[in-house]
């Protein structure tokens, strides 16, 4: 009897810690490994921004009024309003890495620059590889041709015509899936898309309606159909399983907007 006291006590001890080593074994368990590596992710792009104050982007600077390069310096609608929304970001400095279109998804996923801005339609095509924003401008695509041509007024007077389109755009595909009846000239650059039109080595452009308009307005010897073929809208093209910086973007444009930015930005390159 007088020993069983201190077998009681030895027991007791002998359970506390056998828990304790259980306890041990089970702490770091897959749910909390998992979790670490998602959460640097997704706060990837803000640190760097955070670090170095600048943001990274890409963008084929040769669609004019959204992006093109006058001597060194970038300009455009794209490149004001990224400014705009970079400052809101925390960003003290944008830097573009120029690339052409068709090359602007690999880049970002090959983490060249923070995100896409380039005048890019939101497409469920595209959202297979990468996310977007919310849309920052509505758009559509368009026919231009020469402006004393009087024979095509819609999309039906292309069949058996040649129409320029840039590589990796929406309007390949669209004209693809639409039509079969149209020759696509693609070409690499939207400079050489307007130029293959001027010089009359294709009877029609199909590109989007705002870069249209304001090369026509600029040049005076092309129009743009008044109806567009699409509804379509730009967004920000943005890696995979980023969504806390998908929602930053879209609050830094949604203060851009309230603050009065946006409006002036806007008159400034369409109106």
């Amino acid at each position: 009897m007088m020993f069983k006291p201190k077998k009681q006590a030895l027991l007791a001890v002998f359970c506390m810690l056998t828990l304790m080593v259980s306890a041990c074994g089970s702490k770091p368990d897959a749910s909390a490994g998992q979790q670490a590596p998602a959460a640097a992710s997704s706060n990837e792009i803000l640190s760097k921004i955070a670090k170095t104050k600048t943001l990274t982007v890409g963008t084929d600077a040769t669609f004019k009024p959204f992006e093109y390069k006058s001597g060194d310096q970038f300009e455009g609608f794209d490149i004001d309003l990224i400014r705009a929304v970079a400052k809101e970001l925390g960003a003290d400095k944008v830097e573009f890495v120029d690339t052409e279109f068709k090359g602007l998804i690999p880049g970002l996923q090959a983490k060249k620059f923070d995100l896409i801005v380039s005048a890019m339609y939101i497409t469920d095509e595209r959202k297979k590889t990468i996310d977007f924003s919310d849309s920052y401008f509505p758009g559509g695509l368009s026919i231009m041709v020469k402006k004393d041509n009087d024979t095509i007024k819609g999309f039906d007077d292309l069949a058996g015509k040649k129409a320029a389109v840039q590589i990796g755009t929406k309007s390949v595909k669209f004209v693809e899936e639409s039509r079969k009846n149209i020759e696509l000239v693609q070409v690499e650059k939207n400079t050489e898309m307007f130029l293959e039109l001027e010089t009359g080595k294709v009877d029609a452009v199909i590109t989007g309606f705002p870069a249209a308009k304001a090369y026509a307005k600029e040049k005076g010897t092309v129009k743009v159909l008044p109806q567009t073929l699409t509804e379509e809208y730009y967004g920000y093209g943005v890696r995979k399983d980023n969504p806390e910086f998908v929602k930053t973007v879209n609050d830094a444009v949604k203060k851009v907007k309230d603050s009065g930015k946006y409006n002036e930005i806007v008159k400034k390159w369409f109106e």
